[in-house]
């Protein structure tokens, strides 16, 4: 085989992929199965592979990999694998595993299998994006969803831009929901599309604590009403922040002047969000824990991106401004749709600041962003 018709001129295509996720322990996991066919001397690029996981709550294990040559015998990897930084957001790190398959030429096919490791107890919302680089020929889905006698998370599931002739996504007699599709298009990216994501054939699975609810208004303003019961146990007014705030700004100030001084004041705080990534030994050696509150942040002098904006949010409020705490959506890989009533969409956070009349919009928890500018993924939102 050294062409695929539905797939002209491809490089090289996947011939079976596998997804199967099991949250229904206390253990969840997601096992994950390629099968890839080399087409041409180009296509032996997808001999390196990398596996994208977030450092804080998974982890890769059970990597096997092996090369099969055209004339059908095996060399099996052994090598290295390496860990590497692909992107760091507030509060969260994204980093790959990469190793690279040995002895691969046009004609062999690869295959490797792994195992994303989830934290204990914590249960993840989870997606299938059918849509990838290459063809697919035969892909299949599964997914055991989270089930407590003692507790009421339930699960949801919506779909977009399935392939033609694939059955939406059913769950059966044993719980498990399944899917098969096949003849995947390879997805193909183009100057100033939209977010892949919004492009892509997937599944969406959101995990929910709450009992269902249908009408969107509803869902909203009870999730508005959590999230800012949870704010306020972090950033309310305290003591602490009224003394802070008389450090860094003047009586005579003039009221945009307070603002950005304030603003530097908290960009000059350590953003753990952007430093480099430090190994278990070093985390130990650090002993830095977590912020109960914004307290924490300005004691200690560091905080994540998050827990900076919130510090501003305290701080401006001591200072006398209205001020409100707001989540967004980041729009580089979806657009926000209220009727998915998926609050996990909702993943960044700003500072509203009432100023002459007029809204402010401030992240200064975004390292580099000037005031009164937010990052481009949280405007227009």
């Amino acid at each position: 085989m050294t062409s695929e018709p539905q797939a002209p001129g491809a490089r090289a295509i996947v011939l079976d992929r596998r997804v199967d996720r099991y949250d229904a322990g206390h253990t969840p996991h997601e096992d994950n199965y390629f099968r890839i066919k080399i087409l041409t001397e180009e296509g032996r690029k997808y001999a390196d592979i990398e596996i994208p996981f977030v450092k804080r709550h998974q982890g890769v294990i059970n990597i096997k990999a092996r090369t099969i040559r055209p004339d059908g015998s095996i060399v099996n990897f052994d090598g290295k694998i390496f860990e590497k930084t692909i992107v760091k957001a507030k509060g969260l790190k994204y980093l790959a595993k990469t190793f690279t398959l040995p002895e691969v030429q046009a004609g062999s096919i690869i295959e490797y299998y792994y195992t994303i490791d989830f934290s204990e107890n914590y249960v993840f919302e989870s997606h299938w994006i059918l849509s990838g680089e290459l063809f697919t020929k035969k892909a299949s889905f599964s997914l055991k969803p989270y089930y407590s006698d003692y507790s009421n998370i339930n699960v949801r599931w919506s779909w977009h831009a399935l392939p033609a002739g694939t059955l939406e996504p059913k769950e059966g007699p044993d719980n498990i929901v399944r899917l098969e599709a096949s003849n995947i298009p390879a997805f193909q990216t183009e100057d100033f599309m939209p977010p892949e994501n919004e492009m892509k054939s997937r599944v969406d699975f959101v995990y929910d604590d709450e009992p269902f609810e249908r009408d969107p208004a509803k869902f909203w303003k009870r999730t508005g009403k959590k999230l800012n019961a949870q704010l306020e146990s972090f950033a309310g007014r305290s003591r602490a922040m009224e003394q802070a705030v008389a450090q860094i700004v003047s009586p005579n100030d003039a009221p945009e002047a307070k603002l950005q001084k304030i603003y530097t004041r908290v960009q000059q705080l350590r953003n753990t969000s952007y430093e480099v990534q430090k190994t278990e030994q070093e985390e130990k050696r650090a002993k830095e824990k977590d912020a109960d509150n914004v307290e924490d942040v300005w004691k200690r002098g560091y905080g994540d991106g998050r827990q900076l904006t919130w510090l501003y949010l305290a701080l401006v409020r001591a200072a006398g401004f209205e001020a409100y705490g707001v989540w967004v959506p980041d729009r580089r890989n979806y657009f926000f749709f209220p009727n998915l009533m998926d609050k996990s969409k909702l993943n960044e956070n700003v500072v509203l600041v009432k100023l002459n009349d007029k809204d402010l919009y401030c992240d200064p928890g975004a390292a580099f962003t000037p005031f009164g500018l937010l990052p481009w993924p949280e405007t227009g939102v």
